[in-house]
């Protein structure tokens, strides 16, 4: 019978059917009814895969365009200035202007911006709401973004001539400002005074002394003109020149130079921007100190008088930087200048003027 039922099949072209009994003759049949079995399923996950990397990769790529859309439109438009546009800003570095091809990031210009708000609000109680703080915020973003603006063109001259500030001088300049007393006697009141009045982290406020020393340093290298003038003076002076006479000549100070340069006495715990007092220190009445290179311009300074308490008074002879303002106002009148945001034009010019 069984012999009759494979001639059957043979003669149909048809194997007969095995049931689940697996035999040497049929194993092979079995392996291949398997495999088909199987491919019908391996080919749909195949293409579900892929459908989901593609939906995947089209989704982050909308999602960074919808962030870079919202970011774009939070700098430029809203000019939103809170905590966490300004964070995104940090970490993504955005232009607010150029400056003679030198781009300005749009994180110095907030973090400026940010302090005086910060400061006038806690400290002066200034309302940003009312039509005079919409005026006030105006007059601050100027005053903001022109400072980024004269940082980046710093920045931009130093590396030109290879000028730079290393993080000794920066230490050493901060250290300084804990030794006078002025703003504390502890590293840590320092940080929660710079927090308190700025809203800067001790990073940031670094940051700052840093940009501060190399505007400094950019001008009293490259304003030659100035320099002469200064060395010239001091020259007239150690020659025997009358120091009163000459300041009311030649110096540059429009408060001071009409009393010959004196400025009365000054407690030895006032502010000390320009080292001044630290140079009057070292001097005995009568005496004259060298060159100081201050932060805004050249400085020779006299010792009149020391009282018992510390308080000093003495007469000085300034001639300001100019070489910095006078380069930058040449790229502004060629238009070298160029703001990203829309600031308010009157406000503007009222800065300029002021």
């Amino acid at each position: 019978m069984k012999t009759k039922l494979h001639k059957i099949f043979k003669k149909q072209g048809r194997r007969p059917e095995t049931g689940g009994r697996i035999t040497n003759e049929t194993v092979a049949e079995h392996r291949e009814r398997v495999l088909a079995g199987g491919r019908k399923f391996k080919y749909p996950v195949q293409y579900t895969k892929h459908r989901v990397l593609f939906i995947s990769v089209l989704i982050s790529v909308l999602a960074l365009i919808a962030f870079v859309i919202f970011f774009a439109y939070q700098l430029y438009f809203a000019q939103a200035y809170d905590k966490f546009t300004y964070g995104l800003t940090r970490i993504f570095p955005a232009p607010v202007a150029e400056v003679d091809g030198q781009f300005v990031r749009y994180s110095d210009y907030l973090s400026g911006l940010r302090s005086s708000i910060h400061y006038l609000t806690t400290k002066e109680a200034n309302n940003f709401n009312t039509t005079d703080g919409k005026r006030q915020l105006e007059y601050q973003k100027s005053l903001a973004i022109n400072k980024a603006i004269k940082a980046a063109y710093v920045t931009k001259l130093a590396n030109e001539n290879d000028i730079s500030i290393s993080t000794a001088e920066v230490d050493e300049f901060i250290q300084e400002q804990i030794a006078s007393n002025k703003l504390g006697v502890s590293e840590e009141v320092y940080k929660q005074v710079i927090s308190d009045y700025y809203d800067w982290t001790f990073d940031e406020y670094k940051s700052s002394v840093r940009q501060q020393l190399l505007n400094r340093k950019v001008n009293a290298t490259l304003d030659v003109e100035s320099s002469d003038k200064i060395n010239q003076i001091l020259q007239q002076v150690q020659s025997g020149g009358d120091f009163a006479t000459i300041a009311k000549e030649q110096s540059e100070d429009i408060i001071t130079k009409a009393n010959g340069g004196d400025v009365g006495y000054i407690s030895k715990d006032s502010e000390d921007p320009n080292g001044l007092l630290g140079a009057v220190a070292d001097l005995q009445p009568g005496q004259v100190s060298g060159v100081i290179e201050g932060s805004d311009g050249f400085y020779i300074v006299k010792l009149i008088d020391r009282r018992d308490t510390g308080d000093v008074d003495f007469a000085k002879i300034f001639v300001a930087y100019k070489y910095v303002d006078d380069k930058l106002e040449d790229v502004r009148k060629e238009g070298e200048i160029k703001k990203f945001i829309e600031i308010d034009e009157n406000v503007e010019s009222i800065n300029q003027q002021s």
